[in-house]
């Protein structure tokens, strides 16, 4: 007699079971994971609208402040060929807070809205 007709796995059910809790427990940590980048994600896009700045005039003209980004946008892009390095340097300020204004994370002074002005006017670029 044969065997191999006779032979039958040597599983008693166990190894089954097994597999399936190992994959139901992957899942389980996919989406536990997959939660816990989604609410990392979601502060810090929360954070950048949390911070929401004064709605008082910059200057004495009643700029505001996304009439002062728009203008330092205006004169990177029209007098430094769009380069926050430039521009941060003829402001005398760094580069990252050029970013920082430009990202909307950080209030502009006036005194920068002035500088921006007068270096259009200097320049002979129209900003407003």
């Amino acid at each position: 007699m044969d065997n191999r007709e006779n032979a039958q796995p040597i599983t008693n059910g166990k190894s089954g079971l097994r597999r399936l809790g190992i994959i139901m427990g992957g899942i389980g940590l996919g989406a536990a994971l997959a939660y816990f980048f989604s609410k990392v994600r979601g502060r810090r896009q929360d954070r950048s609208l949390r911070r929401s700045f004064p709605d008082q005039p910059v200057d004495d003209r009643g700029t505001r402040q996304d009439e002062a980004a728009q203008i330092l946008r205006n004169l990177r892009d029209r007098a430094f060929q769009a380069s926050d390095e430039k521009l941060a340097l003829a402001l005398g300020r760094p580069t990252e807070e050029i970013s920082a204004w430009n990202a909307g994370e950080e209030i502009i002074d006036s005194d920068v809205v002035m500088k921006a002005r007068g270096i259009a006017m200097h320049r002979g670029v129209q900003i407003e």
